[in-house]
């Protein structure tokens, strides 16, 4: 029998006994320095050229269909330049999630790198939704579509040391599904997101969500997520588009193949994957 269940993860949780991921210290750095208003871009790119990695994404993301401009950017900071300080902020901590989805136990492991392709699939979904349906930052819809399963990951963690637990893939399924909204708003809080970035995680699986005025970012990672998980064996597998109150508050009357093809899904996919 196993001895995690809902109940004991929320008060560990509520008793902060749960451990929960921290930002990587390179998103965290640029944050800080973005956040001083005497900040340049060079001050940006000295932070962002201290990661490799990072760098070459930095430019790969600055010339993608999102961002790209006349001629390609060839630095760091030509790639700063372009996308600006508050786009970058966001950028350089979507590029370094993917080392909050890896473990050691290879059943964790596994699980981990399935949410990490499955994030990276509706952020790049997301971010091309969010730049021809809405007024929103492309960059922003991104790393909530990134983030939007952050919550699995301290339960996954945690099940390490349940074996019977980390055995019984319906067992941990149901677990994921019924608190990972709840942790992942948890996390996003503590990570000192803004309020309408920290409701994605809490609220993305109501498929009946209201709310007045124009779309936010829930509503375009929701969208995302049913297109991306039609058909398959997630609780949202079964829900039709059309069911979506977010799906009607974008307006969209088009279909995927054709925003793929202009929104450069794949494109944005690959250089955040």
């Amino acid at each position: 029998m196993t001895s995690i269940t809902a109940e004991s993860v929320l008060d560990d949780l509520e008793h902060n006994r749960l451990p929960l991921p921290t930002l990587p210290e390179v998103a965290i750095r640029v944050r800080d320095t973005v956040d001083d208003e005497d900040a340049t871009i060079k001050d940006i790119a000295d932070i962002i050229i201290t990661d490799a990695a990072l760098s070459a994404r930095i430019i790969q993301v600055a010339n993608s269909a999102l961002y790209r401009g006349m001629s390609p950017a060839t630095s760091v900071q030509a790639a700063v330049t372009r996308m600006g300080l508050n786009t970058v902020r966001n950028l350089a901590t979507s590029l370094v999630m993917k080392q909050l989805f890896q473990a050691t136990n290879p059943v964790v492991d596994k699980y981990l790198r399935k949410y990490w392709k499955l994030s990276t699939d509706i952020a790049a979904l997301s971010a091309v939704l969010a730049k021809m349906y809405t007024t929103l930052e492309s960059d922003s819809a991104l790393l909530a579509g990134l983030t939007h399963s952050i919550g699995v990951s301290p339960i996954l963690v945690k099940a390490e040391s349940d074996p019977v637990l980390l055995n019984n893939p319906d067992a941990l399924n149901g677990l994921l599904q019924e608190l990972s909204p709840r942790i992942g708003e948890k996390i996003l809080e503590n990570w000192e997101f803004a309020p309408d970035m920290v409701q994605v995680p809490a609220e993305h699986l109501d498929i009946h969500r209201q709310h007045g005025g124009d779309p936010d970012y829930c509503d375009v990672v929701q969208v995302a997520l049913v297109q991306t998980v039609a058909g398959t064996d997630h609780p949202l597998g079964s829900v039709e588009l059309e069911q979506l109150p977010a799906y009607h508050r974008l307006g969209m009357a088009g279909d995927f193949e054709e925003i793929d093809m202009e929104g450069g899904v794949q494109e944005v996919k690959e250089a955040i994957a």
